[in-house]
């Protein structure tokens, strides 16, 4: 797709090397919209291949990088470490770890990701359009859409990233038998040790030579209870995630053992035989990636992260187009033989249907066949004539986008995207009206051939999201929050410069001279994003075929 503008070229320098320049002007229509409307009876059938790739997307307040600079697309997903900042609910394991470690600074993470990720885009749209009278034609366009996100998932790739996995406990027995017997062991030891001080009633007032007694006695309770906690035993489940077997972490917690074990008089210590709890035995991994978004047990309930697609009509579009500004006044053949300037405007409006898929909430990396949203849209065309050869183009549109409801996923910032299942709410949505303008010159070689640049810009205006939830503590595991989905309208201003370049074939002029049966035209035009800020940089290449008949009148 990159090397579009060296194959148009190609192409161009090919005609203007074969093809002789006779000198009528604007009987190739070329790429692009433009101010034609159809006469009346006659209908035109155009069928088109588009073909877009990208993988990167002009960024805005990302860590590192400069505002409108070129990212990856998953580059939210490519993380130095997972933790509390992406699962909150991983809050009151990394507390249990702080205090059973007695680290009061460490950062739980379940390791590093890295997510790349490339779309591409096969639209094929059939537009059917009719000339009701000299001045009035009407259309449809209704686009199939295939979308295809290649994705590169990796997890842990040295095997040495994190601190945590999964509980072997959760499914081990042997693993909840150490855990169970370390706990049994110090809480037997307190026992022991409350006894030779002369029992529970010492330590309610202790004598100050029992005060260091009472204390490990205490500590040492406490410091089983958070073992059970998180680690598990035969009667407490324990946490989904704990320390790995090796990492400072795990050995802080075995340490702390080894401590409380001296502190005891020999004979009693002697009683704690188990050196620690049952660690996790390896980091995560991509398969364990996947089932933590997948799996219920952890609350995100989403797909995994991997290449997906969709096959399915896009948004389709009614309108109708009148022309209200003509100086050739419908004269066909005062347009082929064109003198001077000339220009002709047309005004079009119409309805957009939300029949495309919209991206779904439950797959974080979906690329939906559409916005899902009804709109209403106008548009303003002008072409402007100078002699022979040369003629161009304008083209303003605007989209107002319809308010309705959808269900999303509300995120606290643009850049957390794994939010959890109970953040999946219906929500009233508005997105941004849009507003776009085109510029196309043409230059005509002869009856056949005419070549084309063009550019585009489009400016869109942020999303708007309402609605607010109170979540209680019992499911989000960490304590009652209010989500508001207003936090979804951040970073969806978007602004895109686009530039292109193609050429044309058309044989309106030689029917209309009888040399051929069918008017038809056929174009090609590539073009790619130069310019934007939170958009992708789209390579897009794009065939046109328009074929003409007559449905009725002369």
């Amino acid at each position: 797709m990159r090397s579009g503008f060296a194959l148009s070229s190609a192409l161009v320098a090919a005609a203007l090397a074969l093809l002789p320049a006779s000198s009528r002007a604007q009987r190739v229509l070329g790429p692009g919209d433009d101010a034609l409307v159809l006469p009346r009876g006659v209908i035109r059938l155009r069928l088109l291949g588009q073909f877009t790739t990208t993988n990167q997307r002009y960024g805005y307040d990302t860590p590192g990088r400069p505002n409108g600079s070129l990212e990856p697309i998953a580059v939210d997903f490519t993380l130095d470490t997972v933790g509390v900042r992406e699962f909150p609910n991983l809050a009151p394991v990394q507390a249990g770890i702080r205090s059973l470690s007695a680290i009061p600074d460490f950062t739980l993470s379940l390791g590093r990701t890295i997510v790349n990720s490339s779309i591409n885009v096969t639209a094929t749209p059939v537009v059917l359009e009719v000339g009701l009278t000299k001045k009035i034609s009407i259309g449809i366009q209704a686009p199939y859409v295939h979308t295809r996100n290649n994705i590169a998932f990796d997890v842990n790739p040295l095997q040495r990233e994190g601190n945590v996995g999964f509980n072997p406990a959760l499914a081990v027995a042997a693993a909840r038998t150490q855990n169970t017997t370390l706990v049994n062991q110090l809480n037997g030891a307190a026992s022991a040790l409350e006894a030779a001080i002369g029992g529970a009633a010492t330590c309610a007032a202790p004598p100050p030579t029992a005060v260091q007694a009472c204390q490990l006695i205490a500590g040492t309770r406490q410091f089983a209870g958070g073992i059970a906690q998180l680690y598990g035993t035969d009667a407490s489940a324990g946490s989904p995630f704990i320390p790995i077997v090796g990492t400072d972490v795990q050995g802080a917690i075995e340490a702390r053992i080894a401590g409380l074990k001296a502190n005891f008089p020999a004979a009693i210590g002697n009683t704690i035989t188990v050196v620690g709890p049952f660690g996790s035995q390896n980091r995560l991994n991509l398969f364990d990636a996947q089932r933590i978004l997948t799996d219920s047990a952890f609350g995100v309930i989403a797909d995994p992260l991997q290449t997906s697609e969709h096959s399915h009509w896009g948004d389709v579009e009614i309108g109708a187009k009148y022309l209200w500004l003509d100086t050739f006044h419908g004269d066909t053949e005062k347009r082929f033989s064109a003198k001077g300037w000339n220009y002709r405007s047309a005004v079009a409006a119409g309805f957009r249907v939300g029949s495309g898929q919209a991206d779904s909430p439950d797959n974080f990396i979906d690329v939906g066949t559409g916005s899902g949203a009804n709109a209403v849209f106008a548009r303003v065309y002008g072409d402007l004539l100078f002699g022979n050869h040369f003629w161009a183009s304008s083209v303003y549109r605007y989209t107002n986008v319809l308010s309705d409801k959808q269900a999303i996923r509300i995120i606290d910032a643009p850049n957390r995207e794994l939010a959890p299942v109970w953040r999946r709410r219906t929500v009233d949505r508005d997105l941004g009206s849009y507003f776009e303008f085109e510029l196309t010159p043409r230059w005509v070689i002869n009856d056949y051939v005419s070549v084309t640049s063009q550019w585009y810009y489009r400016h869109k205006v942020a999303d708007s999201y309402t609605g607010k939830f109170v979540v209680p503590g019992a499911i989000t595991g960490y304590g009652d929050i209010t989500i508001d989905a207003s936090t979804n309208n951040l970073e969806t201003e978007q602004t895109e410069h686009r530039m292109g370049t193609g050429f044309s074939f058309s044989t309106v002029k030689a029917f209309e001279d009888k040399k051929v049966k069918v008017p038809m035209e056929v174009t090609y035009l590539h073009y790619q994003t130069t310019r934007g800020s939170l958009t992708y940089k789209l390579f897009t290449d794009q065939i046109q075929f328009r074929i003409y008949a007559r449905l009725f009148g002369q």
